[in-house]
């Protein structure tokens, strides 16, 4: 799962409330989330600051599982 979705689903957001806060379009959330849409340094910043956390690590894979 990518630390994007981790996020925002440990954060309580849907994906049409993270694109209101990151001015993105709701089709797009999707599409990053599921690696359809390439995550340009645009999207990268403007989800780094809606969710607070660095914008490179946001697509990174996180191990939900703790294994």
């Amino acid at each position: 799962m990518l630390r994007l979705t981790y996020e925002r689903q440990k954060k309580g957001l849907s994906k049409t409330k993270l694109a209101f806060l990151a001015k993105i379009h709701p089709a797009d959330i999707g599409k990053l989330e599921s690696g359809k849409l390439y995550p340009y340094p645009g999207f990268k910043k403007k989800l780094s600051e809606a969710l607070g956390i660095d914008g490179e690590e946001l697509f990174e894979e996180v191990d939900v599982n703790g294994k």
